[in-house]
C-alpha cells in the first residue's frame, strides 16, 4: 500500500514540492536548497525569515480520518486503510525493560474508558512516511492558497513559482521574505500560526525555533 500510495500521489502531482520525503529526493537536498535560498536572499539584500518546525511524535499522532481522506483521493482502497488502521488500534502494547515486560497494557479491543479511540500510524510502520507526506502536502496546498508562500524565479526558464518552505517528513522550514522587515515578521508569524493550527487538526503538535 505504501508503494502504491506514493506512486499514485506522484502521478497525480499530489506530493507538494515542499516535501522532500519522496522518491528521488533526500534530506541532503532539503538542507542544500535551504542553504541556497538563504544565500540567494542575502545576495538580493532581502529581509528573510526561516521558521524551523519539528513536530512531536508525528507518526504516533496522525488522525485516522484525515489520513484516510488524503489517501482515498489518491485511489487507495477503503479495505486496505480499514485493515491497517483497525489492526493498529487493536494492538496490545507493553513496556519492555531489562526486568521484563510490564503487566499493564496499552490499547486493545476495549475502549470504554477512552475519551477517543487511539490514533497514529506507529513508529516502524513503513507506510508512515507516505501517509505523512500525503497529509502534509494537503496542508502546504492550503497555505499556498492562503498566500503564505515565498516567490522564486527560475534562472533558466525565468518562470515564477511559489514555495512555503522545505520539509523532510515532519521537519519543516517555513520561509518568508520581503523588502520590509516588519512585513516579514508579520507574515512569518501568520504562516507559523496557520501551520500549527492545521497540523493540530490532523493530530500534530509542533515545536518551533524561529530565525530572522
Amino acid at each position: 500500500m505504501q508503494h502504491k500510495a506514493m506512486h499514485c500521489a506522484l502521478d497525480q502531482e499530489e506530493i507538494a514540492p515542499e516535501q522532500y520525503s519522496r522518491p528521488g529526493r533526500t534530506c541532503i537536498d532539503h538542507a542544500l536548497n535551504r542553504r541556497l535560498t538563504a544565500d540567494y536572499r542575502q545576495s538580493k539584500r532581502l529581509c528573510w525569515a526561516l521558521a524551523m518546525s519539528d513536530l512531536k511524535g508525528c507518526y504516533d499522532r496522525i488522525v485516522y480520518i484525515a489520513a484516510c481522506l488524503a489517501l482515498l483521493q489518491l485511489g487507495v482502497s477503503r479495505t486496505a486503510l480499514f485493515t491497517m488502521f483497525e489492526t493498529i488500534q487493536r494492538m496490545i502494547h507493553r513496556v519492555r525493560t531489562a526486568f521484563g515486560d510490564s503487566e499493564e497494557t496499552y490499547s486493545g479491543d476495549i475502549f470504554d474508558e477512552w475519551l477517543n479511540e487511539p490514533q497514529g500510524a506507529l513508529q516502524g510502520n513503513c507506510t508512515g512516511p507516505t501517509i505523512f507526506s500525503t497529509l502534509s502536502s494537503v496542508i502546504f496546498k492550503i497555505l499556498r492558497k492562503k498566500g503564505h508562500s515565498d516567490r522564486f524565479c527560475s534562472a533558466i526558464s525565468k518562470k515564477f513559482f511559489l514555495l512555503v518552505g522545505f520539509a523532510f517528513v515532519d521537519n519543516c522550514d517555513l520561509i518568508q521574505s520581503s523588502q520590509d522587515p516588519c512585513a516579514v515578521a508579520e507574515s512569518v508569524q501568520a504562516v507559523i500560526r496557520e501551520w500549527g493550527d492545521l497540523m493540530e487538526v490532523t493530530g500534530g503538535q509542533e515545536k518551533l525555533l524561529v530565525f530572522i
